[in-house]
């Protein structure tokens, strides 16, 4: 009886997962993939295609389990923010594959895309219900709190340098906070 090519498939992505996640696309080694799920190379291009392919599956992949853990309430951007900072806290290999993903393929991933389509529209709704604001475009407001989330890990070690505390908790506060103000509707003016 053959091999059960279902639990090969996982294995690779697994191994796959933390190759991409530790190299990037274009330091990622197939051999290396391919050795860590006790599989040939061979069948990571049976089962994936490319290198290539292979990466979007597992940026996809991760993208989507993240839209799954982390629900959108464009109402409260703020408790959004909060809750993807800590699940990107829980599985640092997403954040990295997310930035990998922005240098190595500038390309969309049509899985990502739906993803970030439904959360746009959720930001839309809110601002057209005047519940957050609505002078910036909803899709550059979605980017704006992305960036805002990950903003300490893509920060220059010589900014970080500048003090001497590392804390989560208030890395968390700093970003709900933040996104916040950003997101709030402006004051009506008398």
């Amino acid at each position: 009886m053959p091999p059960d090519a279902t639990e090969t498939k996982r294995r690779l992505l697994g191994a796959a997962v933390e190759e991409f996640a530790a190299h990037g696309l274009a330091g990622a080694r197939v051999d290396r993939i391919a050795e860590a799920a006790a599989a040939n190379k061979r069948s990571i291009y049976m089962h994936f295609g490319t290198k290539e392919e292979l990466f979007d599956r597992v940026v996809a992949d991760s993208m989507a389990e993240l839209a799954q853990a982390v629900s959108i309430d464009a109402g409260h951007l703020p408790d959004y923010a909060g809750a993807l900072f800590d699940r990107l806290r829980q599985r640092p290999h997403i954040k990295r594959l997310y930035l990998w993903a922005g240098l190595e393929r500038q390309q969309a991933i049509d899985a990502e895309v739906r993803e970030y389509r439904r959360n746009v529209a959720a930001v839309e709704a809110a601002q057209e219900a005047g519940r957050v604001r609505a002078d910036i475009p909803a899709v550059e407001l979605m980017a704006m709190v992305i960036a805002l989330v990950i903003s300490w890990d893509t920060a220059s070690w010589s900014l970080k340098a500048l003090t001497d505390q590392d804390s989560p908790a208030e890395h968390r506060a700093a970003v709900t906070a933040a996104v916040a103000g950003l997101v709030r509707p402006p004051e009506p003016h008398p």
